[in-house]
């Protein structure tokens, strides 16, 4: 078996070629196929060289156009990549014997203040959660393809990481949108359970699994702890984000998972733990 880590030059998928290479035999796609990527891009899946795809091969899927305001202010071309393309590209890699693993979005799921696991219906807030949503609906089912709905993924490298840390090295105060809970989860353990789920495909025969962390947290509870925890000069207070902001994002998405732990061998780290992972003593 050999892993394909669609988006390699992403913020998870670099960390998830990087991982698989250490143990297996993994390629990575791009869209410009540079730095001895394989060239993929969504926008022409056709051109694709699918003969590097054998049966029980996994291709891991998380490229995509993630931003939900682009999503719906390009609506046609973020159609195109999301579910058009990707839907090519999957019917493909399946026609050869190979299994897919989609990185889909814990808004598929909607507005949720009441905790939730997988057995929950589906209620797309957005046009992203909406192509994400569509793409599912077209291969559940299909025994060679696996969803990962994702919410929040942590690192020292996520967006809103690195803007809480550049507000603390400049001595500017942050500005925090609240309301807005996710359940965070760590990208190492986003990784390991990716690369578990593609190496142990059989065990978990659930065609969908919730990557979530142990903890629903506010993004003034995400900052208070990275201040608690890595960034003790850091200041923020709260803002209330404008209208168009909840037009196309949840304000709450309280996901749980039952499958997770199992996947891990241990429960998903707690904010406070990834941080202390990434940023080490302050």
């Amino acid at each position: 078996m050999k892993l394909i880590i669609n988006g390699a030059t992403g913020y998870l998928g670099k960390s998830l070629l990087k991982a698989a290479s250490s143990n297996c035999d993994a390629y990575g796609t791009s869209s410009t196929g540079l730095n001895s990527l394989l060239c993929l891009s969504l926008e022409v899946p056709d051109e694709f060289d699918y003969g590097i795809i054998n049966p029980l091969d996994v291709a891991l899927l998380t490229a995509a156009i993630s931003s939900p305001d682009i999503c719906s202010r390009e609506h046609d071309r973020a159609w195109a990549v999301n579910v058009t393309g990707t839907s090519t590209f999957i019917d493909n890699v399946m026609a050869r014997g190979g299994r897919v693993i989609f990185f889909s979005s814990d808004t598929v799921y909607g507005e949720r203040y009441d905790e939730f696991d997988e057995k929950t219906i589906c209620n797309p807030a957005g046009e992203y959660a909406e192509m994400k949503h569509e793409v599912e609906k077209r291969f559940i089912g299909n025994p060679l393809f696996k969803v990962i709905r994702l919410s929040y993924v942590f690192s020292r490298e996520d967006k809103f990481t690195k803007y809480l840390s550049g507000c603390a090295e400049r001595g500017d105060e942050a500005e925090i949108f609240h309301p807005f809970y996710r359940a965070v989860i760590h990208r190492d353990d986003v990784v390991q359970g990716a690369l578990a789920l593609a190496q142990r495909w059989d065990e978990f025969p659930q065609p969908t699994i919730n990557f979530g962390g142990p903890e629903v947290l506010a993004r003034t509870e995400f900052a208070q702890t990275l201040k608690d925890v890595a960034l003790p000069t850091l200041r923020f207070r709260v803002t209330e984000p404008a209208a168009e902001f909840f037009k196309n994002r949840p304000r709450t998405v309280a996901m749980k998972s039952t499958v997770l732990p199992a996947l891990l061998g241990r429960p998903a780290h707690t904010l406070a733990e990834a941080v202390q992972i990434e940023f080490g003593e302050p």
